[in-house]
């Protein structure tokens, strides 16, 4: 428990599906460095369309795609 006057903080951990991975590195491998604004150009557009559906998935896409851009974090074992 945290000391009186002390913040703490919890992240929840997300879970993201195969699928979305594989969809990632496709996006990536088409896209490369864009992959991400393609991504998030596509997750827009069901935003406006109002596809819940669609959004939930590339919403994970697109944080799939965060997870394969970003270097590991300090103390991340890497394969």
């Amino acid at each position: 428990m945290p000391h009186k006057g002390s913040a703490s903080l919890r992240l929840a951990r997300y879970e993201v599906g195969i699928d979305s991975y594989r969809a990632a590195m496709i996006l990536i491998d088409k896209h490369g460095a864009d992959a991400a604004a393609e991504a998030g150009r596509r997750l827009q557009w069901l935003l406006d369309e109002g596809d819940e559906a669609g959004v939930a998935a590339w919403t994970e896409i697109v944080f799939a795609i965060g997870e394969f851009q970003r270097g590991p974090l300090p103390g991340e074992a890497t394969n």
